[in-house]
């Protein structure tokens, strides 16, 4: 950063004229406008998809059907994993 700069930051730093908040905020838009554009992408994505809604309707929904089986498995191996461990879950504690 050259000194010119430095010596801006700092006269706006000492009159109270520079916001610390303003990086926060733009993250947050900047990600707000980033998850609008991919929605508007996936609906048209949808709307000019080459099958008919019927099909799309279906493939979404084994696809959904699957990750969901897939997340549930993924589960239960942990949940196994812990019990032959032997450790004691916060649940379990609260259970006995």
């Amino acid at each position: 950063m050259d000194s010119k700069k430095v010596a801006r930051v700092l006269r706006a730093l000492l009159s109270g004229d520079f916001d610390l908040e303003a990086p926060k905020r733009r993250t947050s838009s900047n990600l707000a406008i980033f998850l609008a554009g991919m929605g508007t992408g996936m609906v048209l994505g949808m709307l000019f998809a080459p099958v008919t809604g019927e099909q799309l309707r279906s493939e979404v929904s084994d696809r959904a059907r699957e990750g969901f089986e897939k997340a549930k498995s993924t589960a239960q191996e942990f949940a196994a994993r812990q019990k032959s461990s032997g450790t004691v879950t916060t649940a379990e504690k609260s259970a006995s």
